[in-house]
């Protein structure tokens, strides 16, 4: 068995192939002049037609003489330390190298296993929503299975005791959490959009609370039906609007209809104690629960 470090992942062929700098045999020899190799991949991936795992070793890239440099990087410094990786030459020649694995140890004293593994949560101090629960993060090393890409997705299966958990989350933070109860939080940092093409239904046994800072829009293409078995109440600062746009629609109230304060009416049918209609006058007309009153004047409604 013997080790290396990867110069170049860039394959061509786009195959996952990398170019290795095995220690002891490739010390001398330019990057460019090393030869392809061979990534043995895992059991569990089928390595055929896309299926399973793609290559994702890192190679070392050094910042180059001329180079526009970020702030605090100096000519020399290391951008990328590529992948430490162990396997065997094919041939006796020893140009055939195939990775069979990498090793994750220190690199300039950092650890290259993910922090997480260790119980390091590197996002526990962002801001959280108003009523978003705790995060369940709580992970013993080894339980916590880890996996994040060079840009920072991440996923995490957490086998800890008592504190199992799943978690994924894109590099801009949005996120959703799986805690130990089967409890899930999603965090969404910008917008959201769904799209059902069949049905869609929403079974909630407890209690729903929908918080909204700015408008809420709901159009509906057929009938709206909410049936409750409860009271519905709806508090207002301004005002509370229900038209029926299309002539000949009604606005039905069937009940007892009880007003508390000034009700002002446009244009009122109702009816007497027979059945037939009184239509009042277009003019406007005040109700104070008690009284008709009609222009200032109080009386019973104009027939």
């Amino acid at each position: 068995m013997h080790f290396g470090i990867v110069k170049n992942n860039e394959d061509l062929l786009q195959l996952g192939r990398v170019k290795v700098k095995v220690f002891g045999f490739h010390d001398n020899i330019k990057t460019e002049d090393l030869p392809w190799s061979q990534v043995m991949m895992p059991a569990n991936t089928p390595a055929i037609s896309g299926q399973g795992h793609s290559v994702n070793l890192a190679q070392e890239v050094l910042w180059k003489e001329g180079e526009v440099l970020p702030d605090g990087v100096t000519v020399g410094d290391v951008k990328v330390v590529g992948s430490l990786v162990c396997g065997m030459f094919k041939d006796e020649e020893q140009q055939e190298f195939m990775v069979m694995g990498s090793l994750p140890t220190k690199t300039d004293g950092a650890f290259d296993n993910n922090g997480r593994v260790r119980s390091i949560n590197p996002n526990a101090d962002e801001p959280t929503g108003t009523y978003e629960p705790t995060s369940a993060f709580k992970p013993v090393y080894p339980y916590n299975n880890v996996y994040e890409t060079g840009s920072g997705h991440v996923k995490e299966y957490d086998d800890t005791p008592s504190a199992e958990r799943i978690m994924e989350r894109h590099m801009s933070g949005t996120q959703y959490e799986i805690q130990p109860d089967g409890s899930k939080i999603e965090r969404i940092v910008r917008d959201n959009y769904q799209l059902v093409v069949g049905q869609d239904t929403l079974e909630v046994y407890g209690d729903v609370r929908v918080i909204v800072s700015g408008h809420a829009d709901v159009a509906v293409a057929g009938n709206l039906t909410a049936s409750v078995t409860g009271n519905i109440a709806a508090d207002s600062t301004g005002d509370i609007t229900l038209k029926a746009t299309e002539t000949g629609k009604k606005i039905i109230l069937d009940g007892e209809v009880s007003v508390t304060e000034n009700l002002v009416v446009e244009k009122l049918t109702t009816t007497s104690n027979s059945t037939t209609p009184i239509e009042l006058d277009t003019h406007k007309h005040t109700h104070d629960g008690s009284n008709w009153t009609q222009n200032g004047n109080t009386s019973e409604p104009n027939v």
